[in-house]
């Protein structure tokens, strides 16, 4: 079963002073990705977040030091939710190429329900340094579990490299969210479909053969 990523804090079994803790860490980090939407990654600054969140300019960098440690959470936060994802659909008993559909397009339903807050929101995390910053990578370990059990149930063929195609998969999500991205915010992209094509052409390099 993929292994979830530790989010940042958890409410179970926190105390008040700790759950008081996460819900002003949560208000800090739902308004500066919003602010980052809406206004930019460069223009905003950590007191107009402070600001939105009703907090001192201290108490954010309290929680985040700098402005690109907010999109590291926010990358977490992803990972825990892909993860999941695929953990619930393997205990359901899915088949590897279902399981990673149906986390491939869950994700994209962050982006679909908002398009232009999404689109907004990648160029901010592009602006942070994106694919550069620590662990932006890790969604592809997640990938590769997948591959690995697929490997063991006999639906992913066992000469493989999961780590590799792990980030194959990685690369063609991103691929697919940049071009949504590029495409322009009124003018219509096919994202689920571009997105369920390109990883369909992964998946037939690796599956196995059900012919044997």
């Amino acid at each position: 079963m993929p292994s979830i990523p530790p989010a940042p804090d958890s409410p179970a079994s926190l105390g008040r002073r700790e759950r008081k803790k996460l819900a002003t860490r949560d208000r800090i980090f739902d308004c500066a990705i919003r602010l980052f939407a809406e206004r930019g990654y460069d223009a905003t600054s950590m007191e107009d977040i402070g600001e939105c969140a009703d907090v001192a300019r201290a108490t954010v960098f309290n929680y985040f030091a700098r402005k690109e440690d907010i999109f590291l959470e926010w990358a977490v936060r992803r990972r825990v939710d892909a993860a999941r994802i695929l953990a619930d659909a393997q205990q359901e008993g899915a088949d590897t190429a279902s399981r990673l559909r149906l986390a491939v397009s869950r994700l994209l339903e962050y982006y679909e329900a908002d398009p232009a807050g999404g689109r907004a929101t990648v160029r901010a995390w592009l602006r942070a340094g994106g694919p550069l910053l620590p662990h932006a990578s890790d969604t592809a370990l997640l990938f590769a579990e997948t591959i690995r059990f697929g490997q063991g149930q006999g639906d992913i063929r066992g000469d493989v490299d999961a780590g590799a195609a792990g980030h194959l998969l990685l690369d063609a999500y991103l691929g697919i969210v940049y071009r949504w991205v590029a495409d322009g915010d009124g003018v219509a992209f096919p994202l689920q479909d571009s997105a369920m094509t390109m990883l369909d052409l992964a998946l037939a390099g690796i599956s196995q053969d059900p012919r044997g």
